[in-house]
């Protein structure tokens, strides 16, 4: 989009400069009138002169959440203590460790410096700042509470990130056993079943049927190692670009909210986050529709990203938001009634925190249980696994040795 360059002026009549990206002149307009000034001049930043220096060096993925976390932190006590933005967002880039944070942060510095917004600066850095991030913060400057903006952010992205960590750590010991079993798996079918062959065919031994079967498998693997290497380092990038086609992701989050016992694990995540995010942005002072909207597409899950989607509908028509919510099944009746008891109190941002922790305990309870029950069977599949194997080799040499016998 076009970056403009304006001039206009406050409730007071005094003169305000500044950048501001927009689609067109009368968005440029509407923002600028949104926010209580009226433009008297504009004209579109040429592509260069939009582009402070070091823009290269940018970051072209969103902050590390580690780094995020420690930014909303020392930027709420700078900004409390009463140092200027711009003083410490300067400050923050020159104490940065990496190349591309210091020029990020020099370049918020110099926007600001320039008469634009901190929330403006940050929408000209999509690729760093989420819209979540930049709709707090723009509530922040619009109610005078910045720091206190800063630290729920801090707080927000902290609590996701330990319930993803969780999550990824849960999910590790199981991977790496399925990846070690396939390995030694492979191996034995691949490197020990076609030598043991050659031995059962000059006996004219009869082979068991779990032994042809394996061989076969032997015979395919080593014919077609190739082909199938190929293949699996092509699906992981076939699968993920799949899976950003919006009706495979939904099909595919839908069967997954069925698996047994995982699926409601999975459910409970993203409701956790979904409840966090609009508790945070209710709390902030971000307008009901803007919430429900960045909360859609922070979800994580198409099913319930729909369902935010049919609420905001509603929302736009006049309704509440707990009767959309009570007509779909993916909502539990549980977190519908706190919305709808927070909706008619006032404290609806106090009701979806609590659900918030309500489910972060559920999912850790959940994991744990996930975990007992995941490795116990992991564990008899492999050796299962093994066991037909070693049978395979087993069987053919007691026949040989009674062949021998006889």
């Amino acid at each position: 989009m076009p970056n403009y360059r304006y001039t206009a002026r406050d409730h007071r009549g005094q003169a305000v400069n500044g950048t501001l990206v927009a689609p067109s002149p009368d968005a440029l307009a509407d923002e600028l009138k949104r926010k209580g000034y009226l433009v008297t001049r504009f004209q579109p930043v040429p592509e260069r002169a939009s582009q402070a220096p070091g823009r290269s060096w940018l970051p072209r993925r969103r902050l590390r959440t580690d780094d995020l976390v420690m930014l909303n932190i020392q930027l709420a006590k700078m900004v409390q203590v009463g140092i200027p933005l711009t003083t410490a967002l300067d400050t923050l880039g020159r104490q940065a460790e990496q190349p591309q944070l210091q020029a990020l942060m020099a370049d918020l510095a110099r926007t600001v410096e320039g008469g634009s917004s901190f929330s403006e600066a940050c929408t000209r850095h999509p690729e760093a700042f989420s819209p979540l991030f930049v709709n707090m913060i723009r509530a922040g400057e619009a109610s005078g509470k910045l720091e206190e903006i800063l630290r729920r952010l801090a707080v927000l992205a902290k609590r996701q990130a330990e319930l993803r960590q969780q999550l990824i750590t849960a999910l590790t010991y199981p991977a790496a056993l399925v990846v070690f079993g396939l390995v030694v798996c492979t191996f034995l079918i691949v490197g020990i079943i076609p030598k043991f062959m050659t031995i059962f065919t000059e006996a004219n031994v009869p082979l068991p049927l779990p032994t042809l079967i394996l061989y076969r498998v032997s015979v395919v693997l080593r014919a077609a190692w190739l082909p199938l290497l190929v293949a699996a380092a092509f699906l992981p990038p076939l699968v993920a670009r799949l899976l950003r086609i919006r009706a495979v992701r939904r099909a595919a989050d839908a069967a997954l909210m069925r698996v047994p016992v995982l699926g409601d694990l999975v459910r409970k995540a993203a409701l956790c986050h979904m409840a966090q995010t609009l508790g945070t942005l209710f709390a902030s002072g971000v307008p009901v529709l803007e919430s429900l909207e960045i909360a859609e597409h922070t979800c994580g899950n198409l099913v319930i990203a729909e369902g935010l989607s049919r609420v905001r509908a509603s929302v736009q028509q006049g309704g509440s938001i707990a009767e959309p919510l009570r007509a779909d099944p993916v909502f539990p009746p549980m977190l519908v009634q706190m919305v709808s008891v927070g909706e008619g109190s006032g404290t609806l941002d106090t009701m979806l925190e609590e659900m918030a922790a309500h489910y972060e305990e559920l999912v850790q309870h959940g994991l744990k249980r996930v975990m007992a029950l995941v490795e116990p069977v992991l564990l008899v599949v492999m050796g299962g696994m093994v066991a037909l194997i070693m049978a395979s080799v087993l069987l053919p040499l007691f026949r040989m040795v009674n062949v021998i016998k006889s």
